[in-house]
């Protein structure tokens, strides 16, 4: 499985290095120095990759992170971060300083215009880094960050670029000497989570010999396995309203020793796509379209064309005013997970909470229908 294009700018290779735009693939694997633009905003389903891209950039502009601001967008109001781009340190008169905005998606939407004024300044006195899920690329936000700052996009790349990305991360970061047979392994079992290959490969630097070489079978024995595959199909159960089914898969993947913050986020990021797919046909019908083409918006969402025929089953069942709600229920669950959530036992509390509201919608749903 692979994430979603969003329907946003996309951000093929030849796209990925055109000015202002990178691929986070590509983005990650600078190691120059360079003074950071007063915006960089990471945006696309992979929060992996968003977050990484966010680290890098202040690693690259060599400022110190530990003096950094981090603002939740869902709960932050503008004059807030206003006033915090526009206040120099107490430690370092001379430095920059850097304003994270989380889960950002929001707070751009309600803030357009003052956001808009901002970028247009000449300042680089300060440093926002926004965290989006989305960035429409006909947006003047999105014109005026390409203008004067970094887009990176963590939107999907192809098969052949995902593999050169995890042999170079598998040695640069994990110590591993993966062949090209091995990288393929991950790309087949796994799709486009570079959180997850992340975790893959960590597991698989456990077994390497000291020159970091790691045997066939092992990976093969590793990789992937009935529970990442038991977890992709729960999002299945889920569009197919099998609730029920999915609660008692959860309950083996615990067993088995599985961690739920690490379901959580395999089962939010693919039941992300219906949500994704949703707006995309709201944004089409907005462009003019009066007969959005449901498979476009689905492909756009990430679903590979051999998923697509059970997709739109799934999106059909599901409806799109509860897809779209599904964004915002995956955001408060993941609230949750990051906060008053984050042991296993209320994890696994939230997650399933998450899952019976859902079946509680489609009960009503059923019941207003008939």
């Amino acid at each position: 499985m692979q994430p979603s294009r969003t329907g946003m700018a996309k951000t093929n290779a030849k796209e990925s290095k055109s000015e202002g735009l990178l691929h986070a693939l590509e983005f990650l694997d600078r190691s120059e120095p360079a003074p950071l633009p007063r915006v960089v905003a990471c945006f696309g389903p992979d929060e992996f990759l968003r977050r990484r891209a966010m680290q890098h950039a202040i690693a690259l502009g060599q400022l110190d992170a530990s003096l950094s601001r981090t603002f939740e967008g869902d709960e932050s109001e503008w004059r807030d971060v206003h006033d915090e781009l526009s206040t120099r340190s107490l430690f370092d008169s001379d430095g920059v300083r850097i304003v994270r905005l989380r889960s950002a998606d929001k707070f751009v939407s309600k803030y357009r215009d003052s956001l808009e004024r901002w970028i247009d300044k000449q300042s680089q006195e300060a440093v926002l880094l926004l965290d989006l899920q989305t960035l429409a690329a006909n947006t003047n936000v999105y014109k005026l960050i390409r203008k004067h700052g970094w887009l990176i996009s963590a939107a999907e790349a192809k098969d052949a670029e995902l593999l050169a990305w995890i042999l170079r991360w598998a040695k640069t970061q994990h110590g591993l000497l993966l062949t090209r047979p091995q990288g393929n392994v991950l790309v087949d079992r796994i799709g486009f989570v570079c959180g997850l290959i992340d975790c893959e490969l960590a597991k698989l630097a456990l077994f390497a010999d000291e020159r970091g070489h790691v045997e066939d079978a092992k990976v093969s024995e590793l990789v992937g396995g009935w529970r990442t595959q038991t977890v992709w199909n729960l999002a299945d159960r889920v569009a197919e309203g099998k609730i029920e089914d999915a609660l008692e898969a959860i309950h083996s993947l615990v067993l088995a020793g599985q961690s739920i913050i690490g379901i959580a986020a395999q089962l939010s990021w693919s039941l992300r796509r219906y949500g994704v797919a949703a707006h995309t046909v709201e944004q089409m019908e907005r462009m003019g379209n009066a007969r959005p083409q449901l498979t476009q918006a689905l492909e756009r969402a990430g679903f590979r064309p051999f998923e697509l025929g059970k997709a739109e089953k799934g999106l059909r069942r599901i409806g799109r005013v509860r897809a779209k709600e599904m964004l915002s229920w995956l955001l408060e669950l993941d609230m949750q997970l990051k906060g008053s959530h984050s042991s296993e036992d209320r994890a696994r509390m939230a997650l399933e909470s998450f899952l019976l509201r859902l079946a509680d919608l489609r009960s009503a749903a059923a019941r207003s229908a008939s």
